[in-house]
């Protein structure tokens, strides 16, 4: 029978944590969907025939991969928004070496940032 307490004890130990857990990804995933929008128009973009609207696009990802890392949440999340801003980056990269001329490394940069993007809006989806 004194079990029973510290076992009902536990599970709601359990229950607040699992509810500070899923405030914390919902908080966190709050700004992922509007910023996801921006990085797949920014893909798009960057086969605009202008240089500087491809310009534009870049700069525009880079601002999303600044706001975004600055986003905190649980543990799986942190990792997720890494993989993305990491992706991010590597899409600039890529892109900025395309207006100057050489793009052989655009698409695999945009597969990677698309990949990146739908695994954290997959995890934000409720």
């Amino acid at each position: 029978m004194k079990r029973l307490p510290a076992l009902a004890s536990v599970a709601v130990g359990i229950l607040l944590l699992s509810g500070c857990s899923q405030a914390a990804t919902l908080a966190a995933c709050g700004q992922v969907a509007s910023e996801a929008v921006q990085v797949t128009g920014a893909i798009n973009e960057l086969s605009s025939p202008t240089p500087e609207a491809a310009q534009a696009a870049l700069a525009e990802v880079r601002a999303v991969s600044e706001k975004i890392s600055g986003i905190d949440g649980p543990d799986e999340f942190v990792t997720l928004r890494n993989s993305w801003t990491t992706s991010i980056d590597a899409f600039v990269t890529e892109g900025e070496k395309a207006i100057a001329g050489d793009a052989t490394g655009v698409d695999a940069a945009s597969t990677q940032l698309r990949t990146a993007t739908d695994a954290i809006v997959a995890y934000c989806t409720p």
